[in-house]
């Protein structure tokens, strides 16, 4: 990405504005951990193990690896060192429960919970020595967090239980209701996996029964799409939308290029951004040619959706479908 020698002014201001978006985009999406642990995920992760129905401690769970951690009565401090762990706990369980939150629970650019999160002061945020002074009875992390930091803890013979499926809306059910399960709030997570089924049943009733699904795809600044076994192609099914990378084989997340955009043609472009960036980011992918003249590009049908519904892998992924659907059904002509 060096700039070409002897560049006009206004290019090379162009440029550098090209090069920061890039930047920015590119550490938003560390920052947030959600989308490189959907690219990185490795396929060898099974389903977290749970016993059906209520049951008195002591409790036991088996992880994606098939480490088990036995929870001897319920907690009193459980510590949370993921977003999405941290939207379920504050939905399920009551705040005096929970010591910590990671540090992403008051950040507005990707939380939905960040008037709940300011009622637990402590954050995660200085390693395993920091989180082990909270004295916790339970840690949630997941296959995103710092790995060393993740090892350091169960060393000490920390509580920790680490979350690694975040593929379909199923997957962030049992997460729900895994987290139900290790803190005794089993009714409170069934109560909000029925809330999730109804808001879907809502969004199904929406979808045109007498046409053809609609044809849409991800991309974003980046060249990056989703494709099969990610929680965005399960978003789309919900929404009674076709995911066209899956569509055209790709398995996960990838990096193509934009002519693929002009070659498969959805009807419709979706892509994340910050609150009050919406604008700023779909300008951007349209000042790519191939974007721009592609059927969607054309037609202005760019769906932005925000990042703290986009990015979610937690309950609040039904305001993905929802914002999905309202794109899609509310802009059809």
């Amino acid at each position: 990405m060096a700039p070409p020698v002897s560049q006009p002014p206004n290019k090379r201001f162009n440029g550098s504005a090209v090069y920061i978006a890039v930047i920015v985009v590119a550490l938003a999406l560390i920052v947030a951990g959600i989308e490189i642990t959907r690219r990185l995920k490795t396929p060898a992760d099974a389903t977290t193990t749970v016993p059906a129905g209520a049951r008195p401690f002591p409790r036991e769970l088996r992880d994606a690896k098939g480490e088990t951690l036995t929870i001897q009565r319920e907690p009193q401090r459980i510590v949370s060192q993921t977003l999405g762990t941290d939207e379920i706990l504050l939905a399920i369980c009551p705040t005096e429960r929970v010591v910590a939150l990671s540090h992403l629970a008051e950040d507005g650019n990707y939380s939905n919970a960040v008037e709940q999160a300011r009622q637990i002061p402590n954050r995660t945020t200085q390693g395993p020595e920091q989180i082990l002074q909270f004295k916790p009875d339970l840690i949630f992390v997941a296959s995103y967090s710092r790995a060393e930091t993740v090892e350091l803890l169960k060393a000490s013979k920390a509580p920790v239980f680490r979350f690694a499926n975040f593929d379909s809306i199923a997957d962030l059910k049992s997460n729900i209701r895994t987290v139900g399960y290790a803190t005794g709030t089993d009714a409170a997570a069934e109560k909000l996996i029925r809330q999730m089924d109804e808001d879907l049943a809502a969004v199904r009733a929406r979808i045109p029964k007498s046409e053809l699904p609609v044809r849409v795809m991800s991309y974003d600044i980046l060249g990056y799409t989703a494709g099969s076994n990610t929680i965005f192609d399960d978003v789309v099914r919900a929404a009674g939308a076709v995911n066209v990378s899956a569509e055209q084989g790709i398995k996960g997340f990838a990096k193509i290029n934009s002519e693929k955009v002009v070659e498969w043609q959805p009807e419709f472009l979706i892509t994340g951004a910050n609150r009050d960036k919406e604008k700023s980011v779909r300008d951007r992918l349209l000042e790519d040619p191939a974007v721009a003249t592609s059927k969607a590009g054309r037609a202005g049908r760019i769906i932005v959706i925000d990042n703290r519904h986009f990015l979610t892998v937690s309950h609040h992924v039904m305001r993905f479908v929802e914002d999905l659907a309202n794109g899609i059904y509310g802009n059809r002509k």
